[in-house]
């Protein structure tokens, strides 16, 4: 009985003392950091393409056709 008990008591040590896991939380906060700068990215593009990029295009090919 004595030995289980030790046996047990060292299994939960080692469970405790377990840094595994560290990894996933460091990969977790790199995706999440990657995730808000795509965003971050993909707003601004979408900014710039609707405010500057079509408005130049349309009145480019307009003057070319002359409608």
């Amino acid at each position: 009985m004595e030995q289980t008990i030790k046996n047990l008591s060292s299994k939960a040590k080692l469970a405790l003392c377990n840094q595994r896991g560290d990894f996933y939380i460091s990969d977790g906060v790199k995706v999440i950091i990657a995730v808000v700068l795509g965003a971050l990215l993909l707003g601004a593009m979408t900014m710039l393409f609707n405010d500057t990029i079509i408005p130049k295009i349309t009145k480019a090919i307009t003057d070319l056709f002359g409608n």
